[in-house]
């Protein structure tokens, strides 16, 4: 049994009231398991942007307390991903870094790798996917490990979609609009969209937007420069609003009110025939629903365009690295080392928190239903490249309140598409002062 330190978790306590007053996290948005009162024996403290991980991490913490007795615990803080880098920065600010964060490739590695420390000499790296490797190097050097993977979609009820005569999923969008209205004909509620959490909406839905031109890094690059042809001519731009007024047409009312979570439970009881951007991390709260719906949800692309190759799977990559001013460098490590590679904790990690590992051998079996769907879309190149992180961080929160005024129907389609390509114009001004 795992006894609370006091004086730690008063600290916590202090730190965590503070980000609630301040209305940076709800209880709802972040979970801390405090340290325990011990002997002796490092406490592992590991901060990510996981918050769906909520129900799988104490089993996690066991398994690998039992095996190594030189750690105490692990004190885990799980956050929403539109609440972790305030919370990060302010670690940051006061000294109080975890061992273990997750940051992403792209924008949010260049920013942050100076406070990390390089991981090259670490065996495990040898036997990670090549290519999801070289995305956490900068400098041709590794600073954070690629542990799990998932791809964001829209996941399907298919037991729901065969009442509606379907057999499949989607591939096209017209495809998606002939199953709304035969969907509709059934009396199945077609969409829930978790768009209460509007900011990691909009990164997602302009990522998969972004994965359909010829060479999306680049055009990313463009965007930042400002250089890109205007967005309201732009027909990939286009079809990200024609998604999103397809899935307004057919979807929940209370669009910005409802909460995520409750939003995934209406999906997971088997109200709602789809439900979008999510991925595998969904499989435990589907089982502790107990409707069933594990067995029959399947996962498929953000159906954009109706060019079928071009609606691939979104990656999404969970990536850790280790603070250069972690208390515990080496059992952080060795814990992430045991996390990618341990055929136990492999076996977890599938069964009950639906990743794909980053290691092809630990692909072969044991997979969830929805994570086998993903690791066919990696394998058979119909994934996007790892495009999370590219986007600047403050876009989300730049654009948001047009975006959601776009959903509530306050504001227009020229209205948005004109703030976003503001909104880039100023980005491209305020990095060329920084870099003069």
């Amino acid at each position: 049994m795992r006894q609370k330190n006091n004086r730690t978790g008063s600290r916590l306590a202090a730190w965590g009231l503070m980000f609630l007053l301040s209305g940076c996290v709800s209880p709802e948005e972040a979970k801390v398991i405090e340290e325990p009162e011990n002997g002796g024996g490092a406490v592992l403290t590991i901060c990510i942007a996981e918050a769906q991980w909520d129900d799988s991490v104490d089993g996690l913490t066991e398994l690998y307390l039992k095996s190594h007795p030189e750690v105490a615990d692990i004190q885990w803080t799980l956050v929403q991903r539109n609440t972790y880098w305030d919370l990060m920065n302010m670690k940051l600010a006061t000294g109080t870094l975890p061992d273990i964060m997750e940051v992403r490739a792209g924008e949010e590695l260049e920013q942050w790798y100076p406070h990390l420390a390089v991981l090259d000499d670490m065996p495990v790296l040898d036997s990670i996917f090549p290519e999801l490797l070289e995305k956490g190097k900068t400098e041709g050097r590794c600073y954070t490990i690629p542990q799990a993977m998932y791809g964001m979609g829209i996941l399907y009820n298919t037991k729901l979609l065969s009442e509606a005569g379907w057999n499949r999923v989607p591939e096209t969008r017209t495809e998606l609009e002939e199953l709304c209205r035969d969907l509709e004909k059934r009396g199945i509620r077609q969409f829930m969209n978790p768009y209460h959490e509007i900011s990691t909406w909009v990164e997602y839905g302009m990522l998969q937007m972004i994965s359909m031109k010829p060479n999306p890094g680049l055009y990313i690059e463009h965007l930042k420069k400002s250089n890109q042809k205007p967005i309201g001519e732009d027909p990939e731009w286009k079809s990200l609003l024609d998604f999103m007024d397809l899935t307004l047409r057919y979807g929940n009312r209370r669009l910005l009110q409802l909460d995520t979570g409750l939003a995934r439970n209406y999906f997971y009881i088997g109200r709602y025939a789809m439900i979008v951007g999510e991925s595998a991390r969904a499989v435990e709260g589907m089982r502790r629903a107990g409707q069933g719906v594990e067995q029959w949800a399947q996962i498929g692309p953000i159906v954009l365009s109706d060019d079928q190759e071009k609606n691939r799977l979104l990656m999404d990559v969970v990536r850790l690295g280790i603070p250069k001013e972690a208390g515990y460098p080496q059992e952080a490590r060795e814990f992430l080392t045991w996390l990618i590679s341990d055929r136990e904790a492999l076996e977890y990690q599938k069964r009950v928190m639906g990743i794909v590992p980053v290691v092809e051998e630990a692909c072969r079996e044991g997979l969830s239903s929805i994570a086998e769907e993903t690791y066919r879309y990696y394998r058979d190149g119909e994934m996007t490249e790892e495009l999370t992180g590219l986007l600047p961080r403050d876009m989300t929160d730049s654009t948001g309140k047009e975006w959601a005024g776009y959903i509530t129907g306050e504001v227009d389609r020229d209205r948005l598409l004109g703030v976003c390509e503001e909104y880039w114009k100023t980005y491209a001004e305020r990095t060329k002062e920084t870099n003069k």
